[in-house]
């Protein structure tokens, strides 16, 4: 009888150990194989898909990094900035990294990890008339042009200080055009994304003092409430701001076009201390 007992518990006890190991094996990983990805397509130095396909740019840089580092592979779709509320909302993608400022209207849609990059909002002309912009009251009545959906738009109708008319495009690309085009007078955006857009435009200026309006602060977008994946993503960017990889990121994207317009530029003002990155938030409560 002692025999019987004693091999039915035995028997228990090696099934439930059998048990907690499958439910352990089979626990998920925290991101899929595949994971779509928001990126810019046609900012230079960010994130650039070139005709080929192939993609390029500090944000690029940072996404291929943190996929390796979290055990995906990054699919890299197209979002314009209007839409990637949106994108991230209807799970079209599940992260947004494409110089994704940091605002109180997102972060009631949205979950954004950072910051990774800071800079302020600034100004890009044709070559010619570079040297009559030599203060923000010069901009009076000139149009100027921005992307829709962004803050920068948005602080030209509320910080600037002088009347302008704006004219809003989809995408960075259409703005640079409409420069050359003589359809704007400035282009105006963050001054880190200007300094991209100039990489292979030898036919503007971007003035290094011509700044105005708060700080941007960059950070990588995820769906409100998804808190693990947002720790996971917050220490991989402590880590990254910490380590050497920020600044040659930062070197081989922009270096050479930052220093074309400011030869004492520090790359570091536009790095954030470690211990800046926000807070990650649970999912909202549904209960009233």
């Amino acid at each position: 009888m002692t025999d019987r007992r004693f091999s039915r518990g035995l028997y228990l006890v090696v099934v439930s150990v059998l048990l907690l190991s499958a439910c352990s094996s089979s626990e998920e990983p925290p991101f899929p194989a595949r994971v779509n990805v928001g990126s810019a397509p046609s900012s230079p130095g960010w994130g650039f898909r070139d005709p080929t396909g192939a993609r390029s740019g500090f944000d690029h840089d940072l996404t291929e990094w943190l996929g390796s580092e979290l055990n995906f592979d990054p699919i890299e779709v197209d979002v314009v900035t209007e839409n990637r509320e949106r994108d991230l909302k209807n799970n079209t993608v599940s992260l947004v990294i494409a110089n994704y400022s940091i605002t109180d209207y997102r972060l009631e849609q949205v979950e954004i990890v950072g910051p990774y990059m800071v800079g302020h909002q600034g100004f890009m002309m044709l070559n010619e008339n570079a040297s009559f912009y030599d203060s923000i009251g010069k901009l009076a009545g000139k149009t100027v042009c921005a992307t829709s959906g962004s803050t920068s738009a948005d602080q030209l109708k509320h910080s600037l200080g002088v009347k302008v008319t704006i004219v809003e495009k989809k995408v960075y690309e259409e703005c640079r055009l409409a420069l050359h085009a003589g359809d704007v007078d400035v282009v105006s955006t963050d001054q880190l994304i200007l300094y991209g857009m100039a990489k292979a435009d030898l036919g503007v200026t971007i003035p290094p003092s011509l700044v105005f309006g708060k700080e941007e602060r960059y950070g990588i977008g995820l769906p409100l409430g998804d808190k693990a994946r947002c720790e996971l993503i917050k220490a991989k960017l402590k880590e990254f701001l910490v380590g050497d990889l920020w600044k040659n990121l930062f070197e081989s994207n922009l270096g050479d076009v930052v220093k074309r317009y400011n030869k004492d530029a520090l790359f570091d003002v536009h790095k954030p201390k470690p211990d800046s990155l926000r807070e990650c938030r649970s999912a909202p409560s549904t209960t009233k």
